[in-house]
């Protein structure tokens, strides 16, 4: 803390004690207010109101006093004049009310010389004194590792912050309602997981003292939703937090909001005509145009939306046929012959391709397009295609230096094939791949009990939100982000 900040909140604690000895509770727990500054602005001359919010500009003249509040919805001139309060009330506004104080007016509506909307204040009543001044006060708000650690006040000086997490609140809300017009059910899965399983991520691990055992934060709800599809579910979806325990930038962070639906008697095929439906009716809700510039570039979110093979597009930009690399050994030296960075000899098949489609293809993508048909090493939740058994009947929906908007997948219902998946991912986990699948025995145990064909997706509301937004960072569209503890 600044010392001129130090020299201000003294400053103010001084005025509450004035506050207090005048007999005034600087902290009541009631308001009066019955109108929002929005709508008291569409009110006639003559109006009666009573408002309320936050005091963001004053200005004394003589005997009058202009100030604005501000609250959610729009801000406000307010008069406070001595002529309507007497001398010593209009005083102790002037002299003990500072900027960042919640306030209450009662008065009437006008219209200044200068034809600014405004209420005539009959009355005031402080809501919240506050102690430390507002950013503006003196340096303003830029320092980004503040304003993430400080999201508070990040939101009171910048417009464009509260902008985006309105727009995170309209997305959020569309998602949901595009899912409950659809019949699918909202559900809620564990978080504390005993197995974590339903994505390839390395997992957080924390322990139960009563039961005296670790359990891990979920990387994903998959294997609990699909559980519900084997007991009689054919439409749900879990919109919550994920945790898993990689690196953070700008494309990542530890915990993270998605979506995940499941839907019984549909394909993969299905769920791409879903996207092509859902994601430009999310985009309106926002109040955004399909077509707009993000992160550099030009995108038109105009369905339908291309669909190429992850074979096709490493074969197009990386210039050769994953299917010349039939083995793990093989693609391993593709990828170092490639100069593919942050690969090691114990990374499956599967990685390595989708490393190799990283360094390669993935900048390339500017408009939406599906990724379609994932080697079966690459996607050990989804079903064969029946035409080629060493690729899966997947997609991503990508966008924008291949940002990751979804993925989705016929769901892998025969149990035998799923066991051996899982004892191929185990193996990969024993040679050093920490962020290997566990073999999880009640799951296969559902299986086998029988489970409809099923189509599930997975969508990341961060990701999605950042790209609407037009934000380099995650941390924008993330209120309050994982950040290393500020030891100052």
């Amino acid at each position: 803390m600044t010392n001129e900040v130090q020299n201000e909140e003294q400053t103010r604690l001084e005025r509450l004690k004035t506050i207090r000895d005048s007999g005034i509770n600087p902290y009541p727990s009631k308001t009066e207010a019955n109108i929002s500054l929005a709508d008291a602005r569409k009110s006639k001359e003559g109006t009666k109101v009573i408002v309320a919010g936050r005091l963001v500009s004053k200005r004394e003249m003589g005997k009058l006093c202009f100030a604005h509040l501000k609250d959610f919805s729009d801000k406000l001139q307010i008069a406070i004049s001595e002529k309507e309060l007497g001398k010593e009330l209009y005083k102790f506004f002037v002299k003990n009310f500072d900027l960042g104080d919640f306030v209450q007016i009662e008065g009437e509506m006008f219209i200044t010389h200068k034809g600014e909307i405004s209420v005539l204040a009959k009355t005031y009543t402080l809501l919240s004194k506050s102690l430390l001044p507002l950013p503006e006060k003196f340096h303003g708000l830029s320092n980004v590792e503040t304003r993430y650690r400080q999201r508070y006040l990040d939101l009171l000086s910048n417009d464009e912050s509260m902008k985006i997490a309105k727009i995170r609140s309209f997305v959020v809300k569309e998602i949901r309602n595009y899912f409950d017009s659809l019949g699918f059910y909202e559900v809620e899965t564990p978080i504390l997981q005993a197995l974590p399983g339903g994505a390839i991520a390395k997992p957080f691990i924390t322990h139960h003292n009563a039961l005296n055992i670790d359990l891990y934060l979920r990387v994903a709800p998959e294997l609990y939703l699909k559980r519900l599809i084997v007991g009689g579910f054919e439409k749900v979806y879990e919109l919550g937090r994920c945790f898993r325990n990689e690196g953070i930038d700008n494309n990542h962070n530890p915990e993270f909001t998605q979506v995940e639906a499941y839907w019984a008697y549909a394909d993969y095929e299905k769920l791409m005509s879903l996207f092509e439906d859902m994601i430009p009716k999310i985009i309106k809700a926002a109040g955004m145009p399909l077509k707009f510039e993000t992160l550099g570039k030009a995108v038109d979110f105009t369905p339908p939306y291309p669909r190429k093979t992850m074979r096709d597009l490493i074969l197009e930009y990386a210039k050769f046929d994953i299917e010349d690399c039939p083995d793990q050994k093989a693609m391993y030296n593709k990828a170092i012959e490639l100069k593919v960075d942050d690969i090691d000899k114990n990374m499956g098949r599967g990685k390595l391709i989708d490393e190799i489609y990283k360094a390669y293809a993935r900048p390339n993508i500017v408009n939406p397009i599906f990724m379609t048909n994932h080697p079966v090493e690459l996607s050990p939740l989804a079903k064969r295609r029946e035409d080629e058994p060493r690729y899966t009947e997947r997609f991503q929906l990508l966008c924008v230096g291949g940002n990751e908007l979804c993925n989705a997948f016929s769901e892998l219902n025969d149990p035998i094939d799923q066991e051996a998946r899982f004892r191929e991912q185990e193996k990969e986990r024993e040679q050093g791949d920490e962020e290997s699948m566990r073999f999880d025995e009640d799951f296969i145990t559902a299986l086998k009990h029988g489970m409809p064909p099923t189509a599930g997706l997975g969508m990341g509301i961060d990701r999605f939100v950042k790209l609407l937004t037009n934000s380099e960072n995650l941390k924008e569209v993330i209120l309050f982000p994982t950040l290393k503890p500020d030891n100052n």
